[in-house]
C-alpha cells in the first residue's frame, strides 16, 4: 500500500522507521512500545511482525503476554512505567506530567523522547494499515536480515 505514495516519501518513511532499530532505546523497551501501541490500536499486522522481534530483544513470553493484555499488571517498574507512557500517548495524545515524572526517574529525557516518537510512529502506522486495508502477510519478517541491511545502509 505504500506504493500508492511517492517513492521519496516511502523511502523517507522506511528510513525513519528503521532508524529506531539502531536508536538509543534498549531493544526490549523499543519492542514493548511497539507491541503496546499495536495492542491499543488493534493492529494484528504490527503484532504479527513484532512478536518475533520482541522475543529476539529479550522479552519473555510472560512479559509479552502482559504487554499485550488489556490490564498490564505484574511487570517490573521499568516496563510498567513505559507501558503507562505508551498508554498516555494513545489515550491523551501526550505523556501526562505524572507519567513523565515517573519515567524521568528511570529513563533519560532522550529515551523518553525516542519512545514518544516511536509510539507516535506505530500509532500512525496502525491507522494507515487499517485505512488502506493492508492484510497480514503470510510470512513474518526476518529481523536479523532487516538489521543487517539497515547497518549496511549506514543506519
Amino acid at each position: 500500500m505504500l506504493l500508492h505514495c511517492p517513492v521519496s516519501m516511502v523511502q523517507s518513511f522506511l528510513d525513519f522507521a528503521l532508524s529506531f532499530r539502531s536508536g538509543n532505546l534498549d531493544p526490549k523497551i523499543r519492542e514493548l512500545v511497539i507491541l503496546r501501541m499495536a495492542t491499543l490500536r488493534g493492529s494484528s499486522y504490527e503484532l504479527k511482525h513484532h512478536l518475533p522481534a520482541a522475543k529476539m530483544a529479550g522479552l519473555s513470553e510472560q512479559e509479552i503476554s502482559v504487554i499485550i493484555s488489556a490490564q498490564p499488571f505484574g511487570l517490573d517498574q521499568k516496563l510498567s512505567v513505559m507501558i503507562q507512557l505508551v498508554d498516555d500517548c494513545s489515550q491523551l495524545g501526550k505523556v501526562s506530567d505524572s507519567s513523565f515524572e515517573k519515567a524521568s526517574k528511570i529513563f533519560s529525557v532522550p529515551d523518553i523522547a525516542e519512545a514518544t516518537l516511536l509510539a507516535g510512529l506505530y500509532e500512525m502506522l496502525a491507522c494507515f494499515l487499517k485505512t488502506m486495508w493492508v492484510e497480514l502477510d503470510q510470512h513474518g519478517l526476518n529481523w536479523s536480515e532487516v538489521d543487517r541491511q539497515s547497518l549496511n545502509k549506514g543506519g
